[in-house]
């Protein structure tokens, strides 16, 4: 056991060591109304990007807690981080990752779907999302929309033609699942290109419950399957985004993602003008 307490702290040691001197890659500050949005610009903002993470992913939403009380990865030293700053506590209450394609070949959604090499069917540019998190205290609208018009600036900033990411729904019931899915199909929210998870992130009744659905929805159904969708995915969505494969497991954090793919081209223009008139 203390080996293991060891290797876990000689760990985050090696980590902090790579972001010790760090630098954001895009230049970004906006504010709005009680909050700033930028990108994290010190090694301090990043771990407390880290802390965020930890605390809603792991004590919120798994009841669970690291030994070092951060929730970082091998991908976190060559992403960026979008922050939202509470003004008067200075605190950040809302992150997203932002990996641009600019930077790297290795991408978080290649270990949970089986994607084409250096995922080039998305090239030239694009921006990889995840691990998007917001204190339980500031989830609103305003914060919402915030994060948002940060995305749509980071992807002018580095010139990317897509945005894609993992978009979760905090549950595993595969009847449920499978009624979402469905009504992405009924609503043709589904992309011309389905991507399918690492055997490893396979639900192994999911098929089995598609075929049950194989019929469609019932206005029921459909009730209650938007109900079981995640506020940021609907986001995602009216943005114009696609969802683009079947549902992938995640063990560690016990949630079921979505690959959701969004073109800059095809993005809708009444929710970018929304998103620029913040002020």
């Amino acid at each position: 056991m203390v080996a293991v307490i060891d290797a876990v702290v000689q760990q985050s040691q090696i980590y902090m060591t790579r972001i010790s001197k760090w630098k954001s890659k895009v230049s970004l500050n906006i504010e709005v109304g009680p909050y700033v949005l930028k990108l994290a610009e010190t090694q301090k903002e990043v771990i407390s990007c880290f802390q965020l993470r930890h605390q809603v992913f792991y004590q919120e939403l798994s009841g669970k807690t690291k030994k070092t009380k951060l929730d970082f990865d091998d991908f976190d030293p060559i992403c960026d981080h979008l922050i939202i700053v509470e003004q008067t506590t200075q605190k950040i209450v809302g992150t997203y990752r932002m990996h641009s394609s600019n930077e790297s070949n290795r991408f978080y959604t290649e270990t949970e779907f089986e994607m084409p090499r250096q995922m080039n069917c998305f090239r030239p540019s694009f921006v990889e999302l995840g691990r998007a998190c917001i204190h339980q205290d500031h989830r609103k609208g305003l914060v919402i929309s915030l994060l948002w018009r940060g995305i749509v600036e980071y992807m002018n900033r580095t010139e990317a033609a897509y945005l894609i990411g993992c978009s979760s729904l905090k549950y595993n019931n595969t009847r449920q699942v499978a009624l979402v899915y469905k009504y992405f199909e009924q609503k043709e929210l589904l992309s011309s290109q389905i991507f399918k998870p690492q055997k490893a992130y396979q639900l192994s009744d999911f098929l089995f419950w598609l075929m049950v659905y194989s019929a469609g929805l019932n206005d029921k159904q459909i009730e209650e399957a938007e109900q079981l969708i995640p506020s940021l995915l609907k986001t995602y969505i009216k943005a114009g985004a696609k969802i683009a494969s079947y549902p992938a497991y995640d063990k560690e954090f016990n949630c079921i993602d979505f690959i959701t793919i969004l073109k800059k081209s095809e993005m809708n223009s009444r929710f970018t003008l929304k998103l620029s008139r913040l002020n």
